[in-house]
């Protein structure tokens, strides 16, 4: 059988169709013109179809010695299309190891960043950080030198993320939060001297979807004695039902009221010195009305009795808060199509509707006062909203009368 038939000149203007060289060797040209190598051959008894790239790339000189190379493999019962995805994985596996060793990888950098938020922030923001990567770039990044991901690939991933839905509502704010969360990864590779020469979050933050800010749903003052008379009938777990009470009782955050622990609470006295939260940077006194104690000392049954203890508990781990979910889905079970923070944003506009001075109310839901009366006005009202927040509470407690 005749071998080497094609030269280098005939390639470049082979007309379409198939044109052999020799050995089952052959060049295919295209309608379109282009052109690629192939090989006829036989594995296992089979026939197999091996290619070896396009020309020009692929010169024919290439082309023959590849040709040679995979029939060596053949001739040895090797199959070259598995043999050269082994070598791919184990190159791969080799490069990732060395990365890991260095630790270099997007995963071992977030990690570190993760442990260097202790004590800057709450470990709430620092671990749901941390744990969103994990679920969204992780698995496609994670392994990848931090210096060798780029923005394209960053952008494909992150606008993958907008695509998806919550709730029925696509998830734009995750995807720019992932963003925000791994421009901060890059930045600690290069305080780590990754030789990270650019941060590819910069330019990928300023093409992701733009995200719909949508007011959150809330309760009118009007509709507030069909929420009383539905949260008593609730049927749910006692801690979840507490802190829908202690939420309504309080104003509070849903951050707040689920990171509570007793070592915060004076029931005694009636105080909560609810810790900081991510924008605070004082704790925040919190008057308790006879019924919010009440309702807290109702639960001590179902929680931990130390001062470390959460007050609401994870239903499934008592070392975990309860989740912003097990709120939502509780009021989404009374028929309430909105958040937590919709009973915050209750109780401040019940408050100013009953007559309450605005300050007071402010001041109550621990909202950050202008820089230059934050400087001047230290006083938190302590004794005035307490008195405020028996008087919301009795009124809820007609409510409750009513709806006996």
């Amino acid at each position: 059988m005749a071998i080497n038939k094609l030269t280098s000149k005939f390639c470049d203007t082979a007309p379409t169709g198939a044109h052999f060289d020799g050995e089952g060797l052959y060049l295919l040209v295209r309608p379109d013109g282009r052109r690629y190598w192939h090989l006829a051959t036989r594995f296992n008894g089979k026939k197999k179809l091996l290619s070896f790239g396009s020309y020009p790339k692929i010169s024919l000189d290439k082309a023959r010695k590849a040709c040679r190379a995979a029939q060596e493999l053949l001739d040895q019962g090797i199959d070259p299309t598995e043999n050269k995805r082994e070598k791919k994985v184990e190159q791969l596996n080799a490069k990732q190891e060395l990365v890991k060793k260095e630790g270099a990888s997007f995963a071992q950098v977030a990690r570190k960043l993760h442990a260097s938020k202790e004590g800057k922030t709450t470990d709430e923001h620092r671990n749901k950080m941390l744990r969103q990567l994990e679920i969204h770039v992780f698995p496609t990044l994670g392994h990848k030198h931090v210096a060798e991901i780029d923005s394209a690939e960053l952008l494909d991933l992150l606008r993958g993320v907008a695509k998806k839905t919550n709730h029925g509502r696509p998830m734009t704010y995750m995807a720019l939060c992932l963003c925000q969360w791994s421009k901060e990864v890059f930045d600690f590779a290069s305080v780590l001297n990754l030789t990270l020469l650019r941060n590819p979050c910069s330019i990928v933050l300023k093409h992701l979807p733009k995200h719909d800010v949508q007011h959150q749903a809330r309760i009118l003052f009007q509709q507030l004695p069909d929420f009383v008379n539905d949260l008593l009938q609730y049927s749910g777990y006692p801690t979840t039902k507490a802190a829908l009470w202690t939420l309504l009782y309080t104003g509070m955050r849903t951050v707040s009221v689920r990171r509570a622990q007793f070592k915060d609470l004076n029931l005694e006295k009636g105080i909560w010195n609810r810790r900081p939260e991510k924008a605070d940077k004082h704790a925040h006194i919190v008057p308790l009305s006879q019924q919010a104690i009440k309702v807290i000392q109702g639960i001590l049954p179902f929680t931990g009795r130390s001062p470390d203890s959460l007050v609401f508990p994870s239903v499934r781990d008592p070392l975990y808060p309860m989740s912003e979910a097990a709120i939502c889905q509780a009021l989404k079970r009374m028929k309430y199509d909105m958040v937590g923070h919709g009973l915050r944003g209750l109780v401040s506009t019940s408050l100013n509707e009953m007559g309450f001075a605005p300050h007071l109310v402010e001041a109550q839901l621990g909202h950050k006062k202008e820089k230059v009366e934050a400087a001047y006005n230290h006083s938190t009202y302590v004794e005035e909203r307490r008195d405020m927040m028996q008087k919301w509470a009795d009124y809820l407690d007609t409510l409750i009368k009513k709806a006996a």
